[in-house]
């Protein structure tokens, strides 16, 4: 921690006299700390502790200090961020972030509070601590600086939570709640202040202990047990069980856990080919921690709290054992690492999951307990096994679905517009059964005939037995093909934009996953690669080896799936016969949005004759390589196929 507390002693230094507030989030211990602010006017806070007696937002102070361990962590204080008094200077500092992101340099709402703005900082001490610096003219809401830093982090995206207004009191109440700067905080009594003229919170979560205070606000809090009361030390007490009498916790139910950030642990960052072996999650010390071939990687925090510099620590190994016999903390702690874990797609496996553990839900206990150790030996099995548990880990566990399962408003699913351009009528049934197989996402499609009249007998026998909502128009041969798929998108009603091709192949998760994926990415454009091609002119099927989960400037034409907003921004496809993928890609990263690659195992390109595609690399470019190739058509589990399709 020496680069933080050489940040506090300066900072004490600088301005003698005048007060000095440091906020903390996600660190060990505050010894060091308070050694380094001294006895003055200096004082060091938790914010995952009691704030009781902190200083009012409404107060001025010289100089406000965020020190963080993590991007996750910054990503939970600023749901806290309402407390923050105001100061003339605001320093963040995040003690270590993942090798991937980049510098959070801050991009300012054009807010009057950032008027006052005189001078703004972002450099980095040491190898992996992140420092923004902001001066201002007058005192201004430190808690903006905050939020700002943590929507640095998270590539400038809109940082919020669709739900109501979420009110949070009593300590560590921002587990429940990370990355919403818009939550409202409160006393531990209540009730949440008043914001603008109404009441401050629409839905109020409160930690409490055994004894909790009277609520003094009109909402009937969800009350969650401080992290203390769930401790195994705490249960072996006499008594102990009173916990689960009074309703407080019911481990069989997956809201007695807090939920995964999955804006910040996600699958980003995933390793395809593992470069270390099996690692076990187990007891060291008091803290779970996770070793591999003699070397420890990561210890989790007491809370269970995964956060991205764990997973960052633990992406090369090829699996992880879990050893329940020896949970960490308690039970909730043990149940807040494995769901953290399997969000981010880390391939975990057990031989049982003990009985106290059902609030992981009946489908992520069984994935756990699915695949035998030699299951993960093969690369490919291992990625099939890290996808399912990801998808069943975040939509269960998610910040979102949480506070769903609280009781707030279920979002409406949003609608997907598929965009299929063909000028074959023979390929029409099969594009329309690859549609068809979509599960889990609600979708139209927009069928342009490209120089093919509506009443061909192929197309009208295909369309006859398609039950999804369809819009069909003529488009005539000689347009272009850009604009083809322009007019298409003309005629979408969806928020969502997806471009499939005619004759490649599609898993039935495609679609939900690529809404999986945007949601945790935060990128506009969501899409995958060529990862499996089967050569139709040879029969032979390969798996090429592909870097996914990540941030991106490639992605296959057939995957692309974009928010209609920035399709509209960037003019849409370019009115040119070929190469309007890549044209709109770039034009996309060109306007400042970014692209995500997920996984490839949900997409099988076919490669045919090259005349018959708009992308007319030769054979050759799908043989070179490849991880493997397979005679004949072989796709891989999750595309739910059998291998002797064609």
């Amino acid at each position: 921690m020496p680069h933080l507390t050489d940040l506090v002693r300066a900072a004490v230094e600088r301005n003698p006299g005048r007060r000095v507030l440091v906020y903390c989030a996600g660190l060990e211990t505050l010894d060091e700390l308070e050694a380094a602010a001294g006895a003055g006017r200096c004082r060091v806070l938790d914010l995952d502790g009691d704030l009781t007696d902190a200083p009012s937002p409404e107060e001025s102070v010289a100089e406000v200090l965020l020190l963080a361990q993590t991007p996750t962590d910054v990503r939970r204080a600023a749901s806290m961020q309402a407390l923050l008094p105001s100061a003339s200077r605001t320093t963040v500092a995040v003690a270590e972030t993942p090798h991937w992101y980049t510098a959070p340099v801050l991009s300012p709402t054009p807010a009057h509070r950032w008027r006052a703005l005189t001078e703004l900082r972002v450099h980095r001490t040491g190898a992996s601590t992140w420092v923004v610096d902001a001066r201002f003219s007058k005192p201004t809401p430190a808690g903006r600086t905050l939020a700002a830093t943590a929507r640095a982090f998270a590539g400038y995206r809109l940082d919020v939570v669709a739900a109501p207004v979420a009110g949070l009191a009593g300590p560590g109440a921002a587990h429940w709640r990370p990355g919403d700067p818009n939550a409202a905080p409160a006393d531990v009594a209540g009730p949440v202040p008043d914001r603008f003229g109404a009441r401050g919170g629409d839905l109020v979560l409160r930690t409490t202990d055994s004894d909790p205070e009277p609520w003094e606000g009109e909402e009937i809090p969800v009350e969650r047990p401080l992290a203390e009361l769930v401790s195994w030390e705490r249960l072996g007490r006499p008594g102990g069980e009173e916990i689960f009498r009074n309703g407080l916790a019911d481990l069989s139910d997956p809201r007695a856990v807090p939920p995964v950030d999955d804006r910040s642990v996600n699958p980003m960052g995933f390793l395809t080919v593992p470069a270390l072996g099996m690692a076990d999650l187990s007891l060291d010390s008091d803290r779970w921690a996770i070793t591999c071939e003699g070397r420890t990687l990561t210890r989790f925090a007491a809370s269970g709290c995964v956060t991205d510099v764990d997973v960052s620590r633990i992406r090369r190994v090829r699996g992880v054992r879990v050893d329940w016999g020896r949970s960490h903390t308690g039970p909730v702690a043990a149940l807040r690492v494995v769901t953290g874990l399997a969000a981010a797609g880390v391939p975990l496996i057990c031989d049982a999951v003990p009985a106290w553990a059902g609030a992981l839900g009946e489908e992520l206990t069984r994935l756990l307990t699915s695949v035998p150790e030699t299951g993960l030996a093969d690369d490919l099995e291992r990625e099939e096994h890290s996808v399912r548990l990801r998808r069943e880990a975040l939509r269960t566990h998610g910040v979102r679905t949480r506070w769903e399962q609280f009781g707030a408003p279920s979002a409406p699913a949003p609608l997907t517009s598929v965009l299929l351009a063909t000028r074959r009528p023979e390929m029409v049934r099969f594009a329309l059964e690859q549609v068809g197989r979509q599960r889990g996402a609600e979708l139209e499609v927009i069928l342009a005939l490209h120089g093919v009249p509506a009443g061909h007998p192929e197309v009208a026998s295909a369309l006859a037995s398609f039950d999804r909502p369809v819009t069909v128009f003529e488009a005539e041969g000689r347009t272009v093909f850009g604009a083809v798929l322009n007019e298409a998108a003309a005629r979408a009603s969806g928020s969502y934009l997806l471009k499939m091709d005619d004759d490649d192949w599609y898993g039935p998760d495609f679609l939900s996953d690529l809404i999986l994926a945007h949601s945790y990415s935060g990128a506009e454009v969501v899409g995958t690669v060529p990862e499996f091609v089967y050569l139709a002119s040879i029969g032979v099927t390969v798996h090429r080896e592909q870097i996914t989960e990540q941030i991106t400037n490639f992605i296959a034409g057939g995957t692309i799936f974009a928010e209609r907003s920035a399709f509209e921004a960037v003019g849409g496809f370019r009115p040119l016969p070929g190469t309007i993928d890549a044209q709109f890609q770039h034009a996309v990263q060109a306007a400042g949005g970014q692209i995500y690659r997920t996984h490839g195992l949900g997409y099988i390109l076919r490669r045919g004759n090259v005349t018959s595609h708009t992308w007319r690399e030769p054979i050759g470019t799908f043989l070179r390589r490849n991880k493997r190739q397979w005679r004949g058509f072989r796709p891989n589990a999750l595309m739910e196929l059998p291998v002797e399709a064609s």
